[in-house]
């Protein structure tokens, strides 16, 4: 009768940790996915300035050079005239 007491507390105290350790592991993996979804959207919009960044960056570098070009085009004519 006792083992059979000792048998019923164990196997409630085993189900209670089951279930604790389902809710921990629930909690984990949904504050996983939450941290990840965050990060990954965080990352896409860093991206996406990035690449802002990027093309108007180029788009200084490409009307510096224009007007580099300009400049030597006019330092040549003035060369070539004397």
């Amino acid at each position: 009768m006792a083992t059979k007491a000792k048998q019923t507390r164990i196997e409630k105290a085993a189900t209670n940790v089951l279930g604790m350790a389902t809710k921990a592991n629930n909690f984990a993996l949904s504050t996983t996915e939450k941290v990840f979804d965050t990060s990954f959207n965080m990352a896409h919009k860093s991206l996406d300035l990035t690449s802002k960044v990027v093309k108007k960056g180029l788009d200084i570098t490409a009307t510096q050079q224009d007007l580099m070009f300009d400049v030597l085009n006019g330092v040549k004519k003035r060369i070539i005239k004397n």
